[in-house]
């Protein structure tokens, strides 16, 4: 019965750490103000807060500006150029 018991107390404690890892994992979503690149013309390029909430970590849905939702939003970088690409936040 020993031999038993600590194998299988040894597997549920692998499958515990491996949930745990995971949910750490997804709780670790970073969240960004996402701003919009604006052109000017002549090279002269503008970065405008769209007071949208996304996040950094990539999945398949890219964050997008409510009022054109062609318009892909990004991190700050600085207020002439915008970051890198932000995704929308899951739920």
């Amino acid at each position: 019965m020993k031999k038993f018991i600590f194998p299988v107390v040894l597997i549920l404690m692998g499958t515990g750490s491996a949930f745990a890892t995971k949910m750490v994992k997804e709780s670790k979503q970073a969240i960004e103000a996402g701003y919009r690149l604006v052109n000017h013309g002549e090279g002269q390029f503008e970065c405008i807060n769209a007071d949208k909430d996304c996040s950094t970590v990539a999945t398949a849905n890219v964050c997008t500006w409510s009022a054109d939702p062609s318009v892909q939003l990004r991190a700050v970088g600085s207020e002439t150029m915008c970051g890198e690409l932000l995704y929308e936040i899951q739920p």
